[in-house]
């Protein structure tokens, strides 16, 4: 099962000047637990090129594994992009709250 993180902590954007094409987001926040969980970050869907130039992912957690009491847990992710379009001028990620 998959949803979101419950809230993001703090979000870093990591731009490698031997590699301008290349960018990494990296994103921590804090996740209501049941399982063992995998996060990753999943592109919105978008149709046409947005009128503010922001690509818009969602912070997901996915469960698996034994159950264990919920726990609130701090989850991290370093999400890689190459050649994003040229319409894109920042980044917004979406928790749950």
């Amino acid at each position: 099962m998959m949803k979101q993180v419950r809230y993001i902590k703090d979000i870093e954007i990591l731009k490698p000047d031997h590699e301008p094409e290349l960018m990494a987001i990296k994103a921590r926040g804090i996740a209501e637990l049941k399982k063992l969980v995998v996060p990753f970050l999943v592109p919105r869907p978008s149709r046409e090129e947005p009128d503010d130039g922001i690509y818009e992912l969602d912070f997901i957690v996915d469960e698996r594994g034994a159950g264990f009491k919920d726990v609130e847990m701090e989850v991290d992710i370093v999400f890689r992009l190459k050649n994003l379009p040229s319409w894109v001028k920042g980044i917004r990620i979406f928790g749950a709250e």
